[in-house]
């Protein structure tokens, strides 16, 4: 059954620096969510050799479904990576359309295509050829112009997510926002209609808000209207802080699933409508803590401190244990303030 035949999907949304692989399987081992998807990884950068960038592709079998998603601006690149994706055995490939980050706007990426519609039609079309050649069987991982390291991480990493190719063929969806300055959803979304994507996710902010405001969340119901007539499911994405807050949207303004964002930081339980005491975010802080350790063994720990921070963001007069916490180094350091999660 294809994932998207569920109706209400709640699922993580991708969060560049913060949904990695570590952050995943704790989300999946506490509430796991209706759909996931990676950190955004450069289209340009995983089809031209940026090894390192693949650590943002691991993925486990218990994560399923698993949305890889690629941002970038040159449609070659997409092409490619949407083959590489498949190969290593994700369930869809989503184009980031909607970032704000000055560096990726600066690049062209992101929201600036909202502002480049040509360009943005031209992409959806790369990554649909390369799933439509991979799932044929046209084309190879092999003959794809890759180098001989990339190749080696990709068979790599195969292993790890233990990917087997079925006969259901990757999605392929986009996630974006209401314009640049203002909503243009009345130009912008039947472009993307016309492109017979699987679904849309939209952000009910512009480019311009980044992550300001409040989403407008009667924007996106139009967005829903505009999609009636069309096979492509809607998304909607901006301040859902719980399921339930999801299920409530989906019924209030139509859309097919909604996608939780910030409100999973430090709160895995958002996706099982329960609040957390302090000694079970301990108990999650150590899951999150291990799993880095063993997904990421290269990586240093300060990583994990933001992580931490986000779990004490509730906690009456933390600002001493907080203190405490952005200068961890290991385990056994956040071991030694277990006692300090009390209640």
């Amino acid at each position: 059954m294809n994932f998207l035949d569920k109706k209400n999907i709640i699922g993580l949304s991708p969060m560049d620096g913060v949904t990695d692989e570590a952050f995943r399987l704790v989300q999946t081992q506490i509430a796991k969510p209706d759909l996931i998807f990676t950190e955004f990884v450069s289209a340009e950068g995983i089809s031209r050799g940026g090894i390192k960038l693949y650590d943002t592709l691991l993925f486990s079998p218990e994560e399923r479904p698993i949305i890889g998603q690629l941002f970038g601006k040159d449609p070659e690149s997409f092409y490619k990576s949407a083959i590489i994706l498949c190969e290593l055995g994700f369930d869809g490939v989503d184009i980031n359309m909607g970032c704000p980050a000055k560096t990726v706007i600066q690049h062209g990426s992101g929201a600036a295509l909202i502002g480049k519609p040509d360009l943005a039609v031209e992409i959806i079309k790369s990554v649909r050829q390369g799933i439509d050649d991979w799932f044929s069987n046209k084309v190879k991982i092999t003959n794809i112009g890759l180098n001989k390291k990339t190749l080696e991480i990709i068979k790599h990493n195969q292993k790890y997510s233990n990917t087997k190719k079925n006969n259901i063929k990757p999605t392929l969806s986009v996630k974006t926002r209401l314009g640049i300055t203002h909503s243009i959803i009345e130009t912008w979304i039947p472009i993307l209609l016309a492109q017979n994507l699987d679904f849309i996710t939209i952000h009910g902010r512009t480019l311009k808000q980044a992550y300001a405001g409040i989403a407008d969340w009667d924007e996106i119901k139009k967005v829903v209207n505009l999609a009636k007539n069309t096979r492509t499911k809607i998304f909607g994405n901006g301040d859902i802080q719980t399921r339930q807050q999801g299920i409530e949207y989906c019924h209030k303004y139509g859309v097919d699933g909604v996608l939780i964002g910030r409100a999973a930081g430090g709160n895995p339980w958002c996706f099982g409508n329960h609040i957390a005491t302090p000694k079970e975010k301990f108990s999650a802080m150590l899951l999150h803590a291990q799993i880095f350790g063993q997904v990421f063994p290269k990586r240093c720990f300060d990583s994990l401190r933001k992580h931490f921070l986000l779990y004490t963001t509730s906690f009456p007069d933390a600002k001493s244990l907080r203190m405490k916490l952005v200068r961890l180094n290991s385990v056994k350091e956040l071991l030694s303030l277990e006692e300090e999660f009390h209640g």
